[in-house]
């Protein structure tokens, strides 16, 4: 079933927000009302940019079941531990338990913001929180990629800059599994070093026109501040890995409000591992 998603520019919006906002002072139950309201647009936020529900495969968790996933034998799996660092399985198991771990922000506010009903304060507040936990999921899902990435599937390339001899050399080995590259995974900044390469007509014409390569080959190129400065990840068009989901996004109020600040815990419970690294690639830049 498809969900109505909330229109934050609306004139209802802005009036729903508006009263919240002024009851949210005068009791608990108003800040807790506030707090549900902000989720959805945290939400949404968080959908409109994240890149990991795009890379790995989103299992919402029953209640009450553990995220064990089949993999090889003579593949490791790899997964981000509750300290949000990678780590690997050792080889002989078939199955693999990636563990959850909560991803939160704690946004606070003034409340002179709230008694004077000031939305676009408050809307700036939801944006804070939303960057703020995207970008931790999105730093753990391209970590866990990176260690993933076998040696034999990753390409060195010196100089400091990427070059179309690399990329498409690192596309070549995931095109030699019978398969496809779907996306390209690299820093904005990284991605300048191809805007010099003698590109295709229609590739470069894209670029003078839109700053920003949409495709090259078969692979999508995301554009993400939380991928590493001196790599680039390719994922193919299959499966790699599992992102479970213990607890989808939820907004609580903080109880104990100072003098002149009050506000909310925003938090996911997920977790993030590679059941199938030896169909990824990597390239790493070398001074």
């Amino acid at each position: 079933m498809e969900t109505t998603q909330v229109n934050i520019h609306s004139q209802e919006y802005m009036e729903t927000m508006a009263r919240l906002m002024s009851e949210a002072l005068e009791s608990p139950d108003g800040m807790r009302a506030l707090a549900a309201a902000i989720a959805e647009p945290i939400e949404q936020e968080i959908k409109r940019k994240e890149i990991t529900s795009l890379l790995l495969t989103q299992h919402t968790l029953p209640k009450g079941e553990r995220p064990i996933y089949q993999k090889k034998p003579k593949v490791k799996a790899y997964w981000i531990s509750n300290e949000g660092e990678a780590r690997e399985q050792e080889l002989g198991q078939d199955e693999i338990e990636f563990p959850t771990h909560r991803i939160h922000s704690t946004p606070m506010v003034d409340v002179s913001v709230l008694k004077n009903g000031n939305i676009g304060t408050l809307m700036d507040i939801q944006t804070s929180a939303a960057d703020q936990i995207r970008k931790e999921m999105d730093r753990r899902t391209s970590s866990v990629i990176s260690a993933a990435v076998p040696a034999a599937n990753t390409i060195d390339v010196t100089g400091g800059k990427l070059t179309d001899d690399a990329l498409n050399e690192a596309i070549s080995i995931i095109e030699d599994l019978e398969l496809s590259v779907k996306y390209i995974v690299m820093r904005g900044r990284r991605f300048n070093d191809m805007r010099d390469w003698d590109l295709d007509p229609e590739t470069r014409a894209e670029l003078r026109t839109k700053g920003v390569i949409k495709n090259y080959g078969t692979g999508g190129i995301l554009l993400t501040a939380s991928a590493e400065m001196n790599e680039i990840l390719l994922v193919p068009d299959e499966e790699v890995g599992k992102m479970p989901v213990r607890e989808s996004l939820k907004t609580e109020a903080i109880e104990q409000k100072t003098r002149f600040k009050t506000g909310w815990l925003v938090w996911s419970e997920v977790g993030q591992g590679i059941t199938r690294p030896e169909i990824t690639a990597k390239i790493r830049i070398l001074a």
